[in-house]
């Protein structure tokens, strides 16, 4: 063989295996990117997930600030023969001083919230609402909420929703239920007798 011959085929054999070498380190350098690329969305996945605890954690911290509601007391007012009322005691347990609270109310037998007093056409009664605003509230405070109720309810079991906001306009949800009922008789005492 001559010698240019062989010098050819050494470069072509050199060439071929530089070639290779070249693909399986361009295989290498993809399989890194893809690598690279999957461990930054892996990273991006963990920043969101981070964000929405965060979110969640001050979210959580945002409505245990919030005012706490419960039920002192109730009974059914029957004291309008033709609208039978809930009276629920509202308490504002803890949280912030509120300048408004929304009442609406939920249940079986229930009409609506008794609103203002109405006057109009020359017929005297408390409007029915959807639902009311019993204003400003803050901790330890009461208000008295009346539920009208159909005109066969007297007992029942009330859900009051509450949308209260603080002076500084941050708004929250609150529930509380209770069940009204007519309050029992009074006891029956025995009768005096006269001494004589």
């Amino acid at each position: 063989m001559d010698g240019e011959l062989v010098t050819a085929i050494a470069a072509t054999a050199v060439s071929v295996v530089a070639t290779g070498y070249a693909a399986m380190q361009a295989q290498i350098a993809k399989g890194a990117a893809r690598s690279a690329e999957a461990q930054v969305h892996a990273a991006e996945a963990q920043v969101a997930l981070l964000l929405r605890q965060i979110e969640g954690e001050e979210a959580d911290r945002f409505e245990n600030r919030g005012p706490q509601f419960s039920i002192e007391s109730t009974h059914t007012d029957e004291s309008d023969a033709n609208v039978p009322r809930g009276k629920l005691v509202v308490k504002q347990d803890s949280g912030p001083p509120l300048s408004s609270v929304i009442v609406s109310a939920t249940g079986t037998g229930v009409e609506g919230m008794r609103g203002a007093y109405n006057r109009d056409n020359g017929y005297s009664d408390y409007r029915q609402e959807q639902s009311i605003d019993i204003g400003s509230m803050a901790a330890g405070g009461t208000h008295d909420v009346y539920v009208d109720l159909d005109y066969q309810t007297r007992r029942t079991r009330i859900q009051l929703s509450l949308v209260c906001r603080d002076q500084s306009g941050n708004t929250w949800q609150r529930g509380v239920a209770a069940r009204v009922e007519p309050l029992p008789d009074p006891p029956r005492g025995r009768g005096r007798t006269a001494l004589g």
